[in-house]
């Protein structure tokens, strides 16, 4: 499948994918996009490469809602507009999207405590200025969690569609890449494993690792994120966040030659988030 072909049937997917957006759930509290189920985010965000730093402003929303099958929604989706300085790319808009939605319907029951869930995830970002053009991943896959009042453990794995598109606005010296060089469409596999601890009735602190492999299971990309949460109130919170992604970059192959050169000049982008979530 063409990287751009998939690209966006992730999209369509993630916009028309699921018909319980519009269900009757949560019915006393309207459908999926009722108000209620929504939060907004503001806040402050910073954007590492290496020891460039970008610092800019994110918004954003979020939906949670539970269908009348029990299926749990969730649908995230940010903006962020950068003060970008360092010119990392000199043709970069410094606006760039972030955006997940999770499915999750429970399939098993343990013990109260230890469930197994199906789940569907799809995670999407675009324009940063580490030079992604393009990431979309889709990964259907199982859940084994365990939760207590304080304690939430879960191993997740799925298998699905990957993709990652890396900006055309290469320095010259990386010319023996052409345009269809640049991105990568494969079936893959994924695992993600998280620990969060509520410290308190107010404080909590997660961790979160998740990557992606080809079906020899070498590596594409992994993901490292660890999230401080300050609940004041059921209507707001504070949220410090910070999520580390490695690629690997001998996913993409030239046709051109080869000048030994890496398809870009590093390997990992840091991605540091300071915001309010508060009540639509």
């Amino acid at each position: 499948m063409k990287g751009k072909t998939l690209f966006f049937i992730l999209i369509a997917l993630s916009t028309f994918g699921n018909p319980a957006l519009a269900g009757d759930g949560d019915s006393a509290n309207g459908g999926f996009f009722s108000a209620e189920h929504w939060k907004l985010r503001a806040g402050l965000t910073a954007f590492q490469v290496e020891d460039s730093v970008t610092f800019g402003i994110g918004f954003g929303a979020k939906g949670n809602y539970t269908t009348a099958g029990g299926t749990r929604l969730e649908l995230l989706a940010t903006a962020i507009v950068e003060d970008d300085r360092d010119e990392l790319d000199s043709d970069h808009i410094p606006v760039w999207f972030k955006s997940r939605f999770r499915a999750e319907k429970q399939i098993a029951a343990i013990t109260p405590a230890w469930l197994v869930d199906a789940t569907l995830d799809l995670d999407h970002k675009m324009n940063t200025v580490s030079s992604i053009e393009q990431s979309a991943t889709l990964m259907p896959g199982i859940k084994f969690g365990f939760h207590t009042r304080r304690l939430e453990l879960f191993a997740k794995f799925g298998a699905g569609g990957y993709y990652l598109e890396i900006d055309d606005d290469l320095p010259e010296e990386y010319a023996d890449y052409r345009r269809g060089d640049l991105s990568n469409s494969e079936f893959a596999l994924s695992q993600e494993y998280k620990v969060e601890l509520a410290l308190n009735d107010v404080l909590s602190f997660s961790y979160r690792y998740k990557d992606f492999r080809d079906t020899d299971w070498e590596l594409l990309e992994s993901r490292k994120k660890i999230k401080f949460t300050y609940t004041a109130d059921p209507r707001r919170k504070f949220v410090l966040d910070i999520e580390k992604t490695h690629y690997n970059l001998d996913q993409f192959s030239r046709s051109a030659g080869d000048n030994g050169l890496a398809v870009l000049p590093f390997k990992e982008d840091t991605y540091y988030q300071a915001y309010l979530e508060f009540d639509f």
